[in-house]
């Protein structure tokens, strides 16, 4: 009979038993090595026999005792195995197994099929610790094992207490307390809880009205910041706690630069992409506070991140309203409209007051690459606004070229920083392009 077959890995060997009597007339001679059967040469008996899946030729070798009588064939479709003048004695064997009892055995391996354990969720339960025992375990060994809901409460017991009688040597403690709350208010859930225990009338408007505590004004400021950031229901909670008059006097009120960046990440926090704060904050006073901040002695990046901000609010105001069958749903369009931003900041004379500051400035921008690109940045998103304003305006002009400029002659200075330079470069010219055309290299 003939036997189809695939040896499974790379050049597997199989023994072949038999009386050797073929048709070719040279003998096949079997070596230590490996060599190739000729087309119809026939090989003795008593020989390792296989097919070299690299060449797809036959070869034999002489049978080494060291590596036993053990193949491995899979009975699967292949090349077929010719006869080779091989005995025939023993036809229904292959390395000395009965081919049916090869067959049945190779029939009968289990494929990977496993059935579903009726019982297998309260096995994995049985594996596990639920909290209340890791809970009591830990309290036997001397750990205390609290939940966020614990602790939080645990916080509010203390902050009472703390901020009534702080000084100078107990600020460390408050501020531990201030960043604890801060910690865990970064999760929403965490943040609805700080609300619904009273967290707003506790601890945040007492601390924001401290008013000869900058300090906690400025923790107050930034807690506040985490908990509505990116957080819908909280936007919502802390607008109807009356937050944004709560933040207008916080802005109005602070003149260093850590409190107005505090104020302004608490602004900013609440009013992005939420229309009914911006309703509230964005009025003629909230502008008149904003601006404010570019003539104040602070830093130039806190100054920067007040036009990030109305840039942002600008940039969500026209992608809801402008934004076609791919925009935001009605209802959302009507609550961005309802702001009536685009009159806002026409009225308050917005492209005015961000061109004189650009303009002030400019000094100061030459050597900080980083706030000059976010500056362009963000004039840039406004340019659609302000493009009669800007484009008419010599300053503004002689502003992006003097930076452009600036960045041209140090291109080369720092070869880490060439790609960098370039790209700010070609952001101020794209800017120049849209408001005047092409840009000229001289002043």
């Amino acid at each position: 009979m003939r036997l189809k077959f695939v040896i499974v890995c790379l050049n597997v060997a199989f023994i072949v038993g038999g009386n050797g009597t073929g048709s070719n007339e040279t003998a096949f001679v079997a070596t230590n090595e490996w060599q190739e059967i000729k087309e119809g040469q026939s090989i003795p008996q008593g020989l390792h026999v296989r097919i070299n899946l690299s060449t797809g030729k036959k070869e034999a070798k002489l049978l080494d005792p060291d590596d036993g009588t053990d193949s491995s064939l899979s009975m699967v479709p292949g090349e077929e195995l010719k006869d080779h003048g091989v005995d025939r004695a023993a036809p229904d064997t292959v390395a000395g197994l009965k081919l049916d009892a090869l067959r049945d055995a190779l029939r009968d391996i289990p494929a990977d099929v496993y059935e579903e354990d009726e019982n297998r969720d309260d096995t994995i339960r049985g594996k596990f610790k639920s909290y209340e025992q890791i809970k009591q375990e830990l309290k036997d060994a001397n750990v205390e094992l609290k939940s966020d809901s614990e602790i939080m409460s645990a916080l509010f017991d203390r902050f009472s207490e703390t901020l009534s009688k702080t000084t100078a040597e107990q600020r460390p403690e408050l501020d531990a307390l201030f960043e604890d709350l801060q910690y865990l208010a970064h999760q929403i859930d965490n943040a609805l809880n700080f609300i619904d225990r009273g967290g707003v009338e506790k601890i945040l408007w007492p601390s924001l009205n401290s008013t000869d505590d900058a300090p906690t004004r400025v923790q107050a400021l930034k807690l506040l910041g985490v908990i509505v950031q990116n957080n819908p229901k909280a936007k919502v909670a802390l607008v109807e706690r009356n937050a944004g008059t709560n933040l207008l006097t916080a802005l109005g009120r602070a003149s260093t630069t850590e409190e107005i960046s505090a104020a302004l990440y608490a602004f900013g926090s609440l009013v992005r992409k939420f229309p009914f704060a911006q309703r509230q904050l964005l009025t003629p006073h909230g502008y008149s506070l904003l601006y404010g901040v570019w003539t104040k002695k602070v830093e130039l990046k806190v100054k920067v991140k007040v036009l990030q901000l109305l840039a942002d609010v600008l940039e969500d105001y026209v992608a809801a309203t402008e934004g076609g069958a791919a925009g935001p749903d009605q209802t959302t369009v009507e609550q961005y409209r309802s702001t009536k931003l685009i009159e806002g900041l026409e009225k308050t004379e917005f492209c005015k007051y961000a061109g004189e500051f650009f303009h002030q400035h400019r000094t100061v921008l030459v050597p900080e690459e980083n706030l000059s690109d976010e500056t362009v940045q963000a004039l840039r998103s406004c340019g659609k606004l302000c493009h009669d304003a800007w484009s008419q305006c010599p300053l503004f002009r002689h502003t992006l070229l003097v930076l452009r400029n600036n960045l041209d002659h140090r291109l080369d200075e720092d070869s880490e920083l060439v790609e960098y330079r370039r790209d700010i470069q070609k952001n101020i010219d794209d800017f120049i392009g849209e408001l005047y055309g092409q840009p000229r290299d001289e002043l």
